[in-house]
């Protein structure tokens, strides 16, 4: 079995955008992979509708029969397709956006039948070049933004070419001359404007939450900012102001590894906001010495790990009043390090490290970023994390004198470590996937070390138990898996 899915922005309303999808007779329309299609009932489209489709295999066409199955217009309707050689589950869920539009999420499972199952292994790289297509066919069709692209300047293999050689040698692509060399070869382009959006982002008073919340406030967003303290807050929302004088910008005081205090937080940005299209986890540092928060979990865990989560699920009513909306988890190259173990997540008095205990609660951000993704998809929430490379910052300043003394001249700025926060944040790619992990406006491996490398399945468990471990410390637990 080989499954596909895709997200569209749809400038139709969520009604218009089930009633051409709910009617299958529409795909030869978007799909280039569908010669012909054609009802085979009458009345009102609804469950139990049949249809007919002459999908394109190679020089042939194949007639492939659908019926809906599940029909509740207009959130979701679900079609099954069978020949003799071909099953085809297509599922179509749609939410509407906060501009009036709508966010499609097309989610396909085809599998071989008879004599052509041994093939069904090989499915999945085929079975995306179809998807790719037909997704691209729906954008176009339903008039979703275009927004302005990255335009390769040298060519995208050019471009291609100069960013896996950066990649591969680690410093060339963490360190400052990543940005310089990959912005030129790629081409890139000033993010889109955000002009009425709502953005929150956390530990947002000075490096790379402030350079990301002056971008955003730049590009027209109000932002909210989180701080522990009001002096450092006042500062931050001065900055902000004198960069872009033109929006609101506010803050909410919380400790994030104090889950009282996030609670009262998400309460107090519920109260003011009813939407939120904008969620930057930026907030945790990395701290030498093993510290206890309130709860008695240990603060490194707690502020990336549990707070992010236990934010992110309060927030999820204003996020999906935001949809297409966005969260965006501020990782660490550091995690590249560590392979994800729940039973050492949080590590014992007698061997803590700070550096280790860090690498770990960033890889751990991300195992929770995918079940964050198999429990909401079709919300039109869509979770990406990234990595800033190596900024000069005073997180970085503070926790690695040395390596911050040594590789001074070849730290990137604030600005450029955020680069990629701010173009997830704004760009009409970044809402047409969910689950990436990204550098440099690009989404990356997650795994370069394959003794880090959990099999698919054991991935999947390691999500599941992860959530719960983060509900059973901070007292909330969300949306079930929909995988």
């Amino acid at each position: 079995m080989a499954r596909y899915r895709g997200t569209v922005i749809s400038n139709r309303s969520a009604e218009e955008t089930f009633d051409y999808m709910a009617d299958f007779a529409n795909a030869a329309e978007w799909d280039p992979g569908t010669a012909t299609a054609e009802r085979l009932d009458a009345g009102e489209v609804g469950l139990g509708s049949a249809f007919r489709l002459g999908v394109r295999i190679g020089s042939r066409t194949t007639p492939l029969d659908y019926r809906i199955v599940a029909f509740d217009r207009p959130h979701r309707v679900a079609l099954l397709g069978e020949s003799d050689t071909i099953r085809s589950e297509d599922t179509m869920t749609v939410v509407p956006a906060a501009d009036g539009g709508s966010v499609l999420t097309y989610d396909a499972d085809l599998t071989l039948k008879g004599g052509f199952a041994l093939a069904n292994p090989f499915l999945g790289l085929f079975f995306d070049r179809i998807g790719d297509k037909g997704v691209g066919g729906l954008r176009a069709t339903l008039g979703g933004p275009a927004g302005a692209r990255d335009r390769p300047q040298a060519g995208g293999m050019v471009a291609s070419v100069v960013d896996g050689a950066l990649e591969a040698t680690i410093v060339g692509s963490f360190s400052s001359i990543g940005p310089k060399i990959r912005s030129r070869t790629a081409g890139w382009m000033p993010p889109q404007r955000l002009d009425g959006k709502q953005a929150l982002v956390t530990g947002a008073t000075s490096g790379l939450g402030l350079a990301t919340a002056t971008a955003l406030a730049r590009l027209g967003a109000d932002v909210v900012l989180t701080a522990r303290g009001h002096d450092r807050a006042e500062r931050a929302v001065a900055a902000v102001h004198e960069a872009a004088p033109d929006v609101e910008v506010s803050y909410l005081l919380a400790d994030m590894g104090e889950f009282d205090q996030v609670r009262a937080l998400a309460l107090e940005f519920l109260d003011a906001h009813d939407r939120l299209d904008v969620l930057v986890h930026n907030a945790g540092a990395l701290t030498a010495s093993r510290t206890l928060t309130g709860s008695g979990l240990e603060l490194t865990v707690a502020s990336q790990v549990a707070a992010p989560f236990l934010l992110t699920g309060l927030l999820l009513p204003a996020l999906g009043a935001g949809a297409p909306s966005r969260v965006i988890q501020v990782s660490s190259g550091g995690m590249y390090t560590q392979r994800f173990d729940l039973a050492t997540l949080v590590m014992d008095p007698d061997e803590y490290d700070g550096t280790v205990a860090y690498a770990r609660a960033k890889r751990a951000q991300l195992v929770l970023l995918h079940e964050w993704v198999r429990r909401t998809e079709g919300s039109g929430v869509v979770f990406h994390a990234m990595h800033p490379g190596w900024a000069d910052t005073p997180g970085v300043q503070d926790a690695l004198p040395g390596f911050a003394k040594v590789m001074g001249p070849f730290l990137r700025t604030p600005e450029q470590g955020a680069d990629t926060i701010v173009w997830l944040a704004a760009a009409p790619e970044a809402v047409q996937s969910t689950g990436g992990f990204w550098l440099d406006r690009r989404r990356r491996w997650e795994n370069k070390a394959p003794w880090t490398r959990l099999s698919e399945a054991d991935f999947i468990d390691a999500g599941a138990e992860l959530w719960a471990w983060c509900a059973a410390h901070t007292g909330w637990d969300g949306p079930t898996r929909t995988l």
